[in-house]
């Protein structure tokens, strides 16, 4: 057969400039955290001692910086929405010693391109400032006006001529908790500069400047964290490396809390991530990372910072060097204060609660440690048991060969269930606390707690919002049992926050899902018989025995004829 003649569908052309910046906003602009980002580094770099961020309904119909520091004139102004127009570099050569935040010469271009933007600007030395109006990157307007010094840029209706990557926006607490997560960087970063930041008119965080960086962690994650943190001061000729780490009896389910800053920049990396995790091998449980905030001052020449569109990760020179000096300056942090970790991660008492149901009168609160009440119909294999092995799998026998039950995995399922069929109609049974406990929260988690409120109620986690970040827990499901309250809602809130699945956007599948995870026995528990037995019946009795609630399997079985086969009988 004749092969199909190659035909030109369509001939090149130069893009049209408003198609090209688009694209180019694209790059820099993903969300409206992004442009939060690309200002605020605008206002640290012009010299802010002050700014000032405000957003309304998660960052899409507004997003306002402001800043007290060097200003622009008219000039300035109109070339600042012009592509490639920087005040940071000069020459190609200024690439290799970059000191600034922000160098491209894309931000404001890039957002003033997807949205409405105005900017009311004044230098101090000037008697009136600059008033600049721009719709989809064309200035509208441009005259003088009265105006403070510094800069008020002002973002509105975001992606309102590029509807497709509106669509693909999370929803108004997830926006909002990007945007407080990276403002917590950059307060963590720049303790000296006072930030502050507001949702809808509501205050999140209100951090005086400082020199301080007890201060700015005080700010971001409460008291009880700062009294668990430990200074870090290191010396090389390589880099400077200092902050505060947590004891490890102070930890999370993720690495949200893991804070690594190259000359002020807050950078993701993996060759830090690994070092500062190494520091703390044989001091944390599986699946549990420390707090962290880390200084590392460098020469610029040693870190390319150019790597990425978003200068969000960065590739380093010497990168031996540079994993060998965190991991030593963290490591001997750690056996400084090793004297102390007998400390518990959380306060050691466990609170008297008393059961409350609304088909039982209330009683004192005992519950075995899986506390799970036997179901009338058995929906899975017969099995019975081995034995645990590896503190992780629990090995038991059907009629079809031998089963290995991943521990965690099963209790979760269990789990599930239980708390499944407390939305039933009626009030959920609770535990409720004697005594409330305050739990403090960074503003990311405070944001996406909000959003799951109605869910945590319907659930039976009875709690409220107690001023700035804290929350006041007063019950929680009865059928958790002995679960320290405060750790399960800070890794349940924590795990809510890092960037959802498809499926969590559902608030009360994914509070259901964290809970039954948070509360389960964990691969290296020891389990007594008894125990285990327990587990196995619960298990066959759960509607789908075989999945856990995210979907992965809880068990395998390796038929007998299997076996036969490779021991050739």
């Amino acid at each position: 057969m004749e092969a199909a003649p190659y035909r030109r569908y369509m001939a090149i052309v130069i893009l049209d400039e408003s198609v090209a910046n688009k694209i180019a906003a694209g790059e820099v602009i993903e969300r409206p955290a992004s442009v939060v980002k690309e200002l605020v580094e605008n206002s640290i770099d012009a010299g802010a001692k002050h700014i000032s961020v405000e957003v309304a309904d998660g960052g899409r119909s507004l997003i306002r910086v402001t800043d007290d520091g060097c200003g622009m004139d008219r000039q300035d102004a109109v070339l600042s929405l012009q592509r490639h127009s920087t005040s940071k570099i000069r020459t190609a050569d200024d690439l290799a010693r970059i000191a600034t935040l922000g160098f491209r010469g894309e931000a404001l271009p890039s957002i003033a391109a997807v949205s409405r933007l105005e900017m009311l600007t004044r230098q101090p030395d000037e008697s009136e400032g600059v008033s600049l109006t721009s719709e989809g990157g064309s200035i509208t307007d441009l005259s003088a006006a009265g105006s403070p010094a510094g800069t008020r840029a002002s973002v509105a209706n975001l992606f309102y001529n590029t509807p497709a990557r509106l669509k693909f926006l999370r929803s108004e607490a997830t926006e909002l908790a990007h945007i407080a997560g990276l403002i917590s960087q950059y307060t963590l970063a720049f303790p000296h500069i006072s930030f502050r930041l507001s949702h809808n008119g509501r205050e999140l965080l209100n951090r005086p400047g400082g020199d301080d960086m007890s201060g700015a962690i005080l700010a971001v994650y409460g008291r009880r964290v700062l009294e668990e943190m430990v200074p870090v001061e290191a010396s090389l000729p390589l880099m400077a490396t200092r902050g505060l780490v947590s004891r490890p009896p102070l930890n999370r389910a993720s690495r949200n809390a893991e804070h690594f800053l190259i000359n002020r920049r807050p950078i993701r990396s993996r060759l830090l991530l690994r070092a500062l995790e190494q520091a703390y091998h044989g001091l944390l449980p599986a699946g549990r990372y420390p707090i962290a905030v880390l200084l590392l001052e460098m020469e610029p020449t040693l870190v390319d910072v150019n790597v990425h569109p978003a200068k969000a990760e960065v590739r380093f020179a010497r990168e031996g060097e540079v994993f060998q000096a965190v991991l030593a300056a963290v490591k001997e942090a750690l056996r400084a204060a090793q004297t102390s970790f007998a400390a518990p991660s959380f306060p050691s008492h466990r609170p008297q609660t008393q059961v409350v149901s609304p088909a039982q009168k209330a009683q004192p609160w005992a519950e075995p440690r899986l506390p799970i009440q036997p179901r009338p119909a058995a929906a899975g294999p017969r099995l019975s048991l081995i034995g645990q092995w590896q503190k992780t799998y629990i090995l038991a026998e059907s009629n079809e060969g031998l089963v290995v039950i991943y521990q965690h995995r099963a209790h979760e399922r269990i789990l599930y269930e239980r708390l499944e069929q407390s939305l039933s109609p009626g009030s959920p049974s609770q535990q409720h606390l004697v005594a409330p406990i305050t739990i403090e929260f960074s503003p990311a988690e405070a944001a996406v707690l909000e959003k799951h409120l109605p869910a945590f109620q319907r659930l039976g986690l009875s709690i409220e919002p107690f001023g700035r970040g804290t929350f006041m827990l007063r019950a929680v499901p009865a059928v958790l049992g002995r679960m320290n309250p405060e750790r399960l809602m800070k890794d349940l809130v924590e795990e809510l926050t890092v960037e959802p699945s498809a499926k969590s956007s559902d608030p009360l599948a994914a509070v259901l899902a964290g809970l039954s995870c948070h509360s389960s026995i964990r691969a290296g528990d020891a389990l007594g018989r008894e125990e285990m037995e327990r587990l196995l019946g619960d298990l066959v009795q759960t509607s789908q025995p075989f999945l856990c609630p995210h979907g992965a399997p809880v068990l395998i079985t390796l038929p007998l004829a299997e076996l036969d086969r490779k021991f050739v009988r």
